[in-house]
């Protein structure tokens, strides 16, 4: 009976050894194996915008160190949350992923517990950039500083119009925190939502809207251009590309300091070696002359993290803009 036992136990043992060599075997050969085809990077907003740009910029620049091409494909609405929920769908191989940008992955979720998930719906594989934020208005507007302006909110609340990619997107949260410093309520100024971020440009250059809070980079040739004035920006110190722009910090208001960013995600339970290889890949990128040089022209600035940080980094965002969209009274009732 002993050594029935004690056989049935070794059969046992090797049956187990068996499996988990060749778990690993499998794992060892699909992390040799990847990527092996084309792979979809989903932008949470339309063509034209910051996040398209800078998932172009990257889509163009990273199929040298991945080895496979990477083809974007928008996926706008619901500021971003269409994408996000699509993503977090998805099988999770490594060919279906998403660029990250704080209006979806962090401002959106905060402002709205209702939705069916929150910022760890996706796995957070690498950082790129940040993104500084700049306030615009048309060049034929009266508003010649952020001083103009906030007179003209103060004295006439209700009358002035600024554009945004949707609700709780970073164009929403940068006119938000304008108007909390300067103690007006959120009403003080009409928010008038669009499908995507080039679309909320376009509203200031055209002067749907009277101002616009956005990310440097769909703003830069148009400001250069002098298709839009700049107020004031969030950069601690003043862009070398516009020395004229002054800081809110110079301007005495430094709690005016959102600053979004960017970075890759896929589907919640993506294999360490696909993550291991996004890494990989975007710190190559991210130090490559090409990558370096495009994102530098729109006003971006170079900030790589690898997966361990930036899944903590977009944790401690969601949790602070959950206190300041609490602490404003916008969140979204359940």
């Amino acid at each position: 009976m002993k050594r029935r036992s004690i056989n049935y136990l070794i059969v046992v043992c090797m049956v187990f050894s068996l499996f988990m060599l060749t778990f690993a075997s499998s794992a060892l050969c699909g992390a040799g194996k990847y990527p092996e085809r084309t792979i979809m990077l989903y932008v949470p907003f339309g063509a034209g915008g910051a996040t398209d740009l800078a998932a172009r910029t990257l889509s163009s620049a990273i199929p040298d160190f991945l080895g496979k091409p990477v083809m974007v494909v928008n996926k706008p609405g619901a500021s971003g949350s269409i994408c996000m929920d699509f993503v977090r769908k998805q099988k999770p191989d490594g060919y279906s992923m998403m660029m990250t940008a704080i209006g979806t992955n962090a401002l959106y979720v905060a402002m709205n517990p209702r939705l069916p998930f929150s910022w760890d719906a996706v796995d957070y594989c690498a950082r790129t950039q940040l993104n500084p934020n700049m306030l615009v208005v048309h060049p034929k507007s009266p508003f010649k500083t952020f001083g103009d302006l906030a007179k003209a909110l103060k004295n006439n609340p209700g009358k002035y119009k600024y554009s945004t990619a949707g609700p709780g997107c970073i164009q929403h949260l940068g006119a938000v925190m304008i108007l909390e410093e300067l103690g007006l309520p959120n009403d003080a100024a009409i928010a008038v939502h669009y499908d995507s971020g080039r679309a909320c440009t376009l509203a200031a250059v055209q002067r749907e809207v009277d101002f616009l809070t956005c990310n440097v980079v769909p703003l830069f040739g148009l400001v250069k251009g002098g298709k839009l004035r700049g107020l004031a920006v969030t950069t601690p110190e003043r862009l070398p590309d516009f020395p004229d722009i002054p800081t809110y910090t110079e301007l005495g208001h430094p709690r005016i300091d959102v600053v979004g960013w960017r970075g890759i995600a896929g589907p919640p339970g993506i294999p360490d070696y696909v993550v291991k290889t996004w890494e990989d890949a975007v710190k190559k990128t991210t130090q490559s002359k090409y990558w370096l040089k495009v994102i530098k022209k729109f006003g971006d600035v170079p900030s790589y993290q690898n997966s361990g940080d930036y899944t903590a980094f977009v944790k401690g965002e969601f949790t602070r803009y959950r206190g300041l969209f609490k602490e404003l009274g916008l969140l979204v009732k359940k």
